[in-house]
């Protein structure tokens, strides 16, 4: 997709994951022109938001390829990091995400982890 295409700076990962469908870029348009929200994070987090609401609980796999996502978003420090957060406090955040979480030296990621593993969330 171009920019032009698409002013939300979608990569391809989101198509090929499906957090973002046709319909559902068709919907965003719509609100981007209706509206004066020119944040394009906002859409992103918008359209992963109702993606992990459709689609709970992920597996493993999905999980760890969302936070990669997030890791790669052109707001990795805010919109990104958000979205490796939400992923962190999933119940069904696999074993392999949490340790990279652990790894990662950013702050919040890692009293994400501190925290489930305090109060005994199952660690998968």
């Amino acid at each position: 997709m171009t920019p032009e295409e698409t002013p939300f700076q979608f990569g391809d990962a989101w198509f090929a994951l499906g957090l973002v469908t046709p319909e559902r870029l068709a919907a965003l348009r719509a609100e981007w022109a209706s509206g004066e929200d020119r944040s394009p994070e906002h859409y992103r987090w918008q359209a992963f938001v109702e993606f992990l609401a459709e689609r709970r609980p992920l597996s493993a796999e999905l999980a760890a390829a969302l936070y990669e996502l997030g890791a790669r978003d052109p707001d990795a420090h805010g919109m990104g990091a958000a979205m490796r957060h939400r992923i962190v406090e999933l119940p069904e955040c696999p074993a392999s995400v949490l340790a990279a979480a652990a790894a990662s030296g950013e702050r919040h990621l890692v009293r994400a982890v501190e925290r489930r593993a305090r109060t005994g969330e199952p660690i998968r």
